[in-house]
């Protein structure tokens, strides 16, 4: 004769057991939507943070000196030759009259 459950079976749990089902099971819910909150703010974070790193390296990437600034690296790049030139010429110098 075995029993079989319907609606109408009936089981009893000590209350106390019964309050700690609830209260664990209130801890884990609590625990759950704590752990998502904090995975949500920090992928956000992230997409922020990538998102600001590509604004930046789109800006370095893109940037070039002003007009005025290419002139003076020409020229001071110039110079440098010519200084180069000059040094040559005084150490040819040097070593022609030793």
């Amino acid at each position: 004769m075995a029993n079989k459950l319907n609606d109408s079976s009936e089981f009893t749990i000590p209350l106390k057991n019964l309050l700690g089902l609830i209260a664990g099971t209130a801890v884990a819910v609590w625990a759950y939507f704590g752990i998502m909150e904090r995975l949500s703010f920090i992928e956000n974070t992230q997409e922020q943070t990538i998102t600001g790193v590509k604004k930046n390296y789109n800006w370095i990437s893109a940037w070039k000196p002003p007009a005025s600034v290419q002139e003076n690296i020409k020229r001071v790049r110039a110079i440098e030759l010519e200084m180069a030139r000059m040094q040559l010429k005084i150490q040819f110098l040097l070593s022609r009259g030793n």
